[in-house]
């Protein structure tokens, strides 16, 4: 069974979207009205809650989803296709199913998944959150004025990303964070996970604190200015890798 709805983009000032398990994916497109596609049993597409009040668009699975049909076969996809032009907020979440945001532009984004992976590319915010607990996180071609990641197990990578202001959580898991410009603060806190932080700067504050785990330095020049880099993790290793700018000019020629 399926569903298709329409909305115009002029009425949405926002968007809020809560999920169970289904899967759920966001994407910018050429169209002309955001539109809603839904998929899956009967009983699932019937029971989801869709509704525009007020400037905002909801999408929501009753109770999250929950249900005593456990013994059923279930499936539901979820595609919200929003206009290239359009800035609004997005509030979007699911617990364990997957979760895709795709070319999407706007004001305030917060994206995240408990045990669903979650991917993320070309999204553009003034303030960018992304968040999971043990499921992986992906995400490429960010950009933003305030970026947050946050992850608890789940292994949490980022390349090409760029912000004024970046916070990195993660109590166990992996972190990889690539920045393709220079920012003005970089704050990383992690447990037992390693830690590896490459931008491209002639230098940086840099002030890293570690109990057990190893601390590598790769090309970095310690100044006052900016960025002020602050990292701390318990018993993981923790890297900073800065490539200098004028290397990182001269191989772009």
């Amino acid at each position: 069974m399926s569903r298709n709805e329409r909305f115009d983009p002029g009425a949405v000032a926002r968007i809020t979207i809560g999920l169970a398990w289904a899967t759920l994916e966001l994407t910018s497109d050429s169209v002309e009205r955001m539109q809603l596609l839904v998929a899956g049993t009967p009983e699932d597409v019937d029971d989801l809650k869709i509704r525009l009040e007020a400037g905002t668009l909801s999408v929501e699975q009753p109770a999250y989803g929950l249900s005593t049909r456990i013994n059923t076969e279930r499936w539901l996809q979820v595609t919200l296709r929003i206009p290239s032009d359009w800035k609004g907020e997005i509030t979007a979440s699911t617990m364990s199913g997957p979760l895709r945001a795709t070319g999407l532009s706007g004001s305030d984004f917060s994206v995240s998944t408990i045990s669903g992976g979650l991917r993320a590319s070309g999204l553009q915010a003034m303030t960018l959150s992304l968040r999971t607990v043990s499921g992986p996180l992906n995400a490429a071609d960010l950009e933003a004025d305030s970026l947050s990641l946050r992850t608890v197990s789940g292994s949490l990578s980022v390349e090409r990303a760029a912000a004024q202001k970046v916070k990195v959580t993660s109590v166990s898991a992996d972190i990889g964070l690539s920045l393709i410009e220079c920012p003005e603060r970089v704050d990383i806190n992690s447990v037992s996970g390693d830690t590896a932080l490459e931008l491209p700067a002639d230098g940086a504050k840099i002030t890293l604190h570690s109990v057990s785990g190893k601390l590598r330095t790769a090309g970095v020049s310690l100044t006052d200015g900016d960025p002020v880099i602050n990292a701390t993790t318990v018993a993981g290793n923790l890297t900073v890798a800065c490539r200098r700018l004028r290397e990182n000019s001269d191989s772009n020629d």
